[in-house]
């Protein structure tokens, strides 16, 4: 049986002034690479930012979310990363959220259910399933 991987924790840092309405996470991966390919959405072609040597997963609840990223080949082969937000401060509309792939950075762009500030709650981070243990 093959053993789980191991996963480490990125570095990670908020803001909320990038796009309105949104708490913008800037997570860390070094050695992530993009690319762009173009799909059909219906006869209007698109481009897709997509990782080019990992594979990247998100999920959203109303006030946590889980990013991994397991690295496929180049630098990041055999690396793997996960971002487990317990608690938010706030509650989020999940399937308004997202990810965005950029080289060696993922941005993560939760939707708020409130248009408000985040701060004081967020001087002090964000609770992650590491600091629960």
């Amino acid at each position: 049986m093959a053993e789980a991987p191991e996963f480490e924790t990125p570095s990670y840092a908020c803001d909320e002034k990038t796009k309105e309405g949104y708490l913008r996470v800037i997570v860390s991966i070094r050695g992530l690479k993009m690319t762009s390919k173009i799909i059909l959405k219906g006869i209007i072609p698109k481009s897709v930012k997509e990782a080019e040597n990992a594979e990247v997963d998100s999920e959203f609840e109303e006030r946590s979310f889980l990013l991994t990223v397991r690295g496929r080949k180049g630098e990041l082969i055999n690396k793997n990363y996960q971002l487990r937000i317990q608690q938010l401060p706030h509650e989020i509309i999940s399937n308004q959220s997202y990810i965005k792939i950029e080289d060696n950075r993922i941005l993560v762009f939760l939707k708020k259910l409130e248009d408000r500030s985040w701060y004081p709650e967020l001087d002090a981070g964000l609770e992650t399933a590491e600091e629960e243990m």
